[in-house]
């Protein structure tokens, strides 16, 4: 499944957005107890992505690099699906949620101090 950060930290704007999402999360890692060892369900979480409609989202920003990001860029599509690539796999991890958000977003409050 493909989730996203907006599932697990407040993102103003976008309740129900993130309300889904975390309803999404919490969904992979119960499908994951009820069909295991058969099956195993994994959700990965998107940070900031720079996509076709990146510049739309971000408030017209089409990139945002170490200011925001400890990587010091976005996550890219073939970032996200790497990660799906590597879940797809045979594997033993399941119910997990993998970040692919480059170390996560710095708090805009750090740049205060």
């Amino acid at each position: 499944m493909i989730g996203s950060v907006s599932g697990a930290r407040p993102s103003p704007g976008t309740s129900a957005y993130g309300a889904a999402k975390a309803g999404l999360h919490h969904l992979a890692r119960c499908l994951a107890a009820e069909w295991a060892p058969r099956v195993r369900v994994n959700t990965v979480v998107v940070g900031l992505a720079a996509t076709e409609e990146t510049s739309g989202h971000y408030g017209g920003r089409s990139e945002l690099g170490g200011d925001a990001i400890p990587a010091g860029r976005m996550a890219t599509p073939a970032d996200v699906a790497l990660a799906c690539l590597w879940l797809a796999a045979p594997g033993y991890v399941t119910g997990a949620e993998v970040r692919v958000d480059g170390g996560g977003e710095i708090p805009a409050w750090r740049h205060l101090i």
